[in-house]
């Protein structure tokens, strides 16, 4: 019975010997340089880099409303009247025939101070005809009109042209500061997933020792067993203790794949990233150093300086009151000062008649064209002034009084939120700073156990060399070791992901 069990030990043990990994084999990574994959490749940080792309052309959109337009046209036209009177220029004729071509250009423009318009047209007609009332043919007509409509009251400030620009640069910072969360949440994950790796490591490696202790411990029994010097039993009890010990290294090694994947995803772009289908081996091991007191109200000032939801609140704040401003701008009267310049010209073959009187024919022409008529435009021969003032006033409860009044409400719930928020940081650093304590004299305390669980073996070891102690003794010894060597791994990795907790809390949620 005893040779079975051996065997079947043995071939147990082999068969998980050899299927297992090395946890120390594969591509090392340091901690720094798991960060930095992380910056370069998460493919949520990507996203976030994207989305402030985004915002910048969305500003670039909303300015485009104050870009200039140009606008040109060109027409023929071709009209012929009825002659049915003398008075229309056709006398001895049925009908009268005209010729038009147009031609011209306009410039608009929106003002982005001030909130004005202004326009310039310059358009141009040569007109031909058969009217023989016409003093010019073919005729040139040049006009160039500038016009500024500016408002003085509502819409002076700003408007909703200008309010839509300030609120997409708000949208920029806000995109600045989504991605600079995003980029702090996803370096407090890689650097929790990278501890995380390296506690199933040295976690694995630990199980695959003590499995190592108990397989030297039951071989040294059965040695015994054959001398007589151990009673069977100490052989089943070894035995039973490399099966334990054997379960706890497999769901060990399960635990080291899982953490292996969990860093995989936080530092690759795709399952096509060569990392992705390597075995990562960190190089990097948690230290420990006593902590210093935290200065608690420090920490919280800091946090409500940086923190990133913080920072996303005050946009809100900002978008809120840049809102109401408009809103309340939209109560104002509407006054809007309206002012226009018109020159003119007119040119062409001049046609010369015998007298003033109405129906004579020409006897003579002077020859002219498209240049007089903007000579005679240039000359300011035939301007055209318009000055004018337009006063639009609402008259009782306005649907922007409501407007204004709901956009007051909404910035106070802004200013609440933000205290609320400022009040579950302050919470949130005191009890991560606790924490930190209390992790700190944890691993001090799991130090000392491992030390004592240490001494105890070996203790142990040399008592059952001379037959003071006994093998259930010695095993237990070498399971408190384990235990206390994984309490005191588990205790130093709490200890620094409870300081990725406290740095993440002073940047990002």
């Amino acid at each position: 019975m005893c040779r079975i069990r051996l065997v079947v030990s043995a071939l147990l043990w082999s068969a998980t010997a050899g299927a297992q990994s090395d946890p120390f084999a594969g591509t090392p990574l340091s901690l720094a340089e798991a960060e930095r994959r992380a910056v370069e490749s998460n493919p949520q940080l990507i996203e976030a880099r994207l989305g402030v792309e985004a915002a910048d052309l969305t500003i670039v959109q909303r300015q485009a409303a104050f870009g200039t337009t140009v606008t040109t046209y060109l027409t023929q036209r071709n009209q012929t009247n009825p002659a049915t009177n003398q008075l229309v220029g056709g006398a001895g004729v049925t009908s009268v025939q005209n010729t038009t071509s147009s031609y011209g250009s306009t410039v608009d423009k929106a003002l982005e101070w001030g909130g004005g318009r202004l326009s310039v047209d310059f358009g141009n007609d040569r007109q031909a005809t058969s009217n023989l009332f016409a003093n010019f043919n073919p005729s040139y007509a040049s006009s160039v009109t500038s016009s500024l409509t500016q408002p003085l009251l509502r819409g002076f400030r700003i408007d909703q042209t200008r309010e839509q620009v300030a609120q997409a640069r708000l949208g920029r910072a806000s995109a600045d500061t989504t991605a600079r969360q995003r980029t702090g949440q996803i370096l407090a994950a890689v650097r929790r997933a990278y501890w995380d790796l390296v506690y199933t490591v040295d976690a694995l490696q630990t199980a695959r020792q003590s499995v190592a202790l108990a397989e030297r411990q039951a071989q040294e029994n059965r040695l015994r067993l054959e001398l007589g010097t151990v009673a069977e039993i100490d052989v089943l009890q070894s035995d039973a203790e490399v099966a334990a010990r054997t379960q706890a290294a497999v769901a060990a090694e399960g635990a080291w794949r899982a953490a292996q994947v969990a860093l995989g995803q936080l530092i690759v772009t795709d399952t096509t990233d060569p990392l992705w289908r390597t075995t990562l081996a960190p190089t990097d091991r948690p230290g420990y150093e006593t902590m210093p007191a935290l200065d608690v109200a420090a920490i919280v000032a800091r946090a409500i300086a940086n923190r990133t939801d913080v920072d996303v609140l005050r946009r809100q704040g900002e978008s809120a009151e840049l809102n109401l401003r408009l809103l309340d701008d939209q109560r104002k009267p509407a006054v809007d000062l309206n002012l226009a310049l018109t020159l003119n010209g007119v040119g062409g073959t001049r046609i010369l008649r015998t007298g003033n009187v109405l129906g004579t024919t020409g006897v003579g022409a002077i020859p002219g064209g498209y240049f007089d008529a903007l000579g005679a435009m240039g000359s300011l021969d035939y301007p055209t002034w318009i000055a004018g003032v337009t006063v639009s006033v609402p008259l009782g409860t306005s649907a922007a009084d409501a407007a204004a009044a709901r956009g007051r409400v909404e910035r106070r719930q802004v200013d609440a939120r933000l205290r609320t928020l400022e009040l579950e940081i302050a919470a949130t650093i005191a009890r991560l700073a606790d924490q930190v304590m209390n992790t700190s004299q944890q691993v001090q305390a799991s130090m000392s156990a491992r030390q004592l669980a240490g001494r105890r073996l070996d203790a142990e070891n040399a008592r059952l060399q001379v037959g003071l102690s006994t093998t259930f003794l010695v095993l237990q010894a070498q399971r408190d070791l384990a235990t206390a060597q994984t309490n005191e791994l588990r205790a130093l990795l709490d200890f620094r992901k409870v300081l990725v907790d406290l740095e993440q809390a002073q940047e990002a949620p």
